[in-house]
């Protein structure tokens, strides 16, 4: 299939602008010199990728929640924070340990395989 039949047979979308948001999006797609179609195309490229990247980065923190309520460890913002400046500012930096945020401990292996203590 050609890059033509496939545009042929690409679904279409109608969308209702209102006028001022029309104009905005002829302005802007004028100023960077493409079509309004492309401007649109390209906004919602952009609106998607955000959407499915936000998705991703919480499914991520809930399961570093999961796994913090899980083990009872934890880092200390402040040894993120000092080990984020150091990072900026040397490029190498030693990553904080974590620590026990319960009152109660349980002996769990780190990723790298050592234990921590009870």
């Amino acid at each position: 299939m050609t890059l033509f039949t496939e545009f042929l047979l690409m679904p279409s979308t109608s969308l209702e602008l209102s006028a001022q948001l029309k104009e905005r999006v002829v302005a802007a797609a004028e100023r960077l010199g493409i079509s309004t179609h492309a401007f649109m195309v390209g906004a919602i490229r952009q609106a998607t990728d955000a959407a499915e990247q936000r998705a991703e980065f919480v499914a991520q923190a809930q399961a570093a929640l999961a796994d913090m309520r899980e083990t009872g460890l934890g880092y200390d913002a402040e040894d993120v924070r000092a080990y984020l400046r150091e990072r900026l500012m040397h490029d190498k930096a030693v990553r904080p340990e974590p620590k026990y945020w319960r009152t109660w401990r349980v002996s769990v292996p780190s990723p790298e395989g050592r234990e921590y203590p009870a």
